[in-house]
């Protein structure tokens, strides 16, 4: 049973009340004579129920004490009393009791009366404690939670709910139209329309907006219960933003595939020309007119090799070979050419101040990419201005700290204009491939997507800054090689007039290319046997016993390293030139049977493919 204090003034009724709930198995924990001291006794003594005289000694009288118990304590209070006159009973509503007994009363009406009182304090009690929980799931939930009436003004929202839409106070959400919420007011008109006609929205994905004007995408659900909207809303914007990440990713993917595969091709037409070129420039002789036709069809298709090399850089398929650089000295080298790119009305100046300057790069791939931010700032100043090329040592102790960098030492190469500027909205596409703001006669659209594709490559960071009429700034980071020792390639020269002797087994699968190839070998004096493809090949191969075998690496049904290594099984002192448009020849090929090998890049000249085979 419950322990019950009694605050009763009358020692003659309050010693009846406590004998009365003894024989009703209750335990009496105190009893008092004024309203001061049963609360105190509330406090320490922690009774299940009070019984409450109205009138007590001292100033405060029990509809009030009633009501402190209860409001502190929450401990139920029964009111006894002689009075029932309107006044008593309307200041006994406002101190909240759970029973309301007029003196003199029965045993079996103060019984009643208890049990009442304790049932109906255990229901309020799992009620308030269903009532937390449940607000504190709408409170505390990660979900963004309202309430609306059904003409659409919020009623009630939770903490999330505030900050996913930026108001800074409940009350500035309070009464807000829900529909004003929507980037368009007609679809939150119809969603309104939709869910007052008791239809569950289920998951929809809605376009709102914040008090500041972002537009944010949220998965939502409104439902119509008890006659108010109900919603619930996920905050999905960085998924968003995620999933067009990742459709991107794919996009450049696929293009970068079909970049590949069009610039392999294209290496090989190339070639072919520009050796075809070589030919009738030595058939030529001295002849003025014809050479300088040839010159000129030489130097459209180093322009092409240029763009083929974007492609495969693009792609990374190019073949890369990263050397031991200095930056400030490649870029010394550099400004000749840098110089011929610039109009004279353009102020090219160099501030090379980094003190340690060592990375590893391809030599070209870094060429290509300084080039191309030079052409970007040149295309950039309209009139008169100033390209400022910088290098600058950057020490990252702290992660993100400079342009997202992770920890370490970086070599920051720089390249700033006085130009008109990007304008903000297409700062975040600028290195997407073939996004190009120039004139279409201008631009491939394929500069910086190379220069993003490079950069990354290298194990670096890209980034710009820029102001609309103030100019731009690129930043390019590179890992500092530390105590490292500048490599330099013995140049190779091969002149054509030197006679040569031996066989060689030539593959390749362009005909084109392999009747050009052919030609030339034939002229300097190597014996060559032509297949066009690996199969041809091993079948000649059988014929012969000492050869140098010139292949590519790309090949129908077999690729080069196969087909290598099931001729050398035989031959262990092969010699083999492998060729490729795009591949790295740095890539492993797994086991090999062979060990004296080279390897050239396409598109290359009579004189490169010469002077590598006189080093076999």
């Amino acid at each position: 049973m419950s322990k019950i204090l009694i605050c009763e003034d009358e020692p003659i009724i309050a010693l009846d009340i406590e004998r009365t709930l003894l024989r009703l198995g209750h335990e009496v924990v105190g009893t008092y004579t004024n309203a001061e001291e049963a609360i105190q006794a509330c406090d320490e003594l922690k009774p299940g129920l009070v019984l409450m005289d109205i009138e007590l000694k001292g100033p405060m009288d029990g509809l009030e004490a009633s009501k402190r118990i209860y409001e502190r304590y929450v401990i139920p209070v029964i009111v006894i009393t002689a009075f029932a006159d309107e006044a008593t009973v309307s200041r006994a509503k406002d101190s909240l009791p759970f029973g309301y007994i007029i003196k003199p009363f029965e045993e079996r009406e103060l019984r009643t009366s208890i049990e009442i009182a304790l049932y109906r304090h255990e229901m309020d009690q799992k009620l308030r404690f269903s009532e937390e929980r449940y607000r504190s799931l709408f409170e505390d939930a990660p979900t963004a939670n309202f309430t609306a009436t059904t003409g659409g003004s919020i009623t009630d929202c939770n903490g999330t709910f505030l900050s996913l839409f930026a108001f800074s106070k409940r009350e500035d959400a309070l009464d807000f139209p829900f529909v004003d919420l929507f980037n368009q007011k007609k679809d939150g008109i119809t969603v309104l329309e939709r869910a007052l006609q008791d239809t569950k929205t289920g998951q929809e994905e809605w376009s709102l907006r914040k008090r500041n004007g972002e537009t944010i995408f949220v998965l939502a659900t409104l439902i119509l219960r008890s006659g108010e909207l109900r919603g619930y809303l996920v905050d999905v914007t960085e998924w968003r933003e995620l999933e067009a990440q990742f459709r991107q990713s794919q996009k450049m993917e696929a293009m970068g595939r079909l970049a590949g595969g069009l610039a392999h091709d294209f290496n090989n037409i190339i070639t072919a020309i520009m050796g075809y070129c070589n030919l009738l420039a030595e058939d030529v002789g001295d002849n003025p007119l014809i050479k300088e036709e040839v010159e000129g069809i030489l130097s459209a298709s180093r322009r092409a090799v240029n763009l083929t090399k974007q492609l495969l850089a693009f792609s990374r398929k190019q073949a890369v070979e990263p050397r031991i650089i200095d930056v400030n000295d490649f870029l010394r080298d550099l400004e000749k050419m840098i110089r011929r790119l610039v109009s004279e009305n353009i102020n090219l100046k160099f501030y090379l101040e980094a003190k340690r300057a060592t990375i590893s790069i391809d030599p070209g791939q870094f060429e290509q990419i300084i080039i191309n931010l030079v052409v970007n700032a040149k295309d950039a100043i309209e009139a008169s201005g100033s390209i400022m090329l910088e290098t600058a040592n950057v020490r990252c102790d702290s992660p993100g700290y400079y342009h997202g960098l992770k920890k370490g030492e970086w070599v920051m190469v720089s390249v700033r204009d006085t130009g008109s500027g990007i304008p903000k909205e297409n700062l975040q596409r600028i290195f997407e491939p073939f996004f190009s703001t120039k004139p279409k006669d201008k631009g491939t659209g394929l500069g910086l997507s190379t220069v993003y594709t490079v950069v990354n490559r290298a194990g670096g960071r890209v980034d710009v800054e820029s102001e609309v009429g103030k100019g731009s700034q690129f930043f390019i980071y590179f890992p500092l090689v530390s105590d490292a020792k500048v490599e330099t390639p013995l140049p190779l020269e091969g002149p054509l007039g030197k006679i040569r002797s031996g066989t060689v087994l030539l593959v390749e699968d362009d005909d084109y290319l392999r009747g050009l190839l052919a030609r030339l070998l034939g002229k300097t004096g190597y014996r060559v046997l032509e297949a066009a493809n690996p199969g041809e090949a091993l079948l000649l191969a059988e014929q012969e016993q000492d050869f140098i075998l010139i292949s590519d690496i790309v090949l129908p049904h077999m690729d080069g390293y196969e087909l290598a290594n099931r001729m050398a099984v035989n031959r262990p002192k092969l010699k083999i030139l492998f060729m490729s448009g795009y591949h790295d020849k740095n890539e492993d090929p797994g086991k090999k049977n062979y060990g004296n090998s080279r390897f050239i890049r396409k598109p290359f000249s009579h004189e490169e493919l010469l002077a590598i085979l006189d080093t076999l």
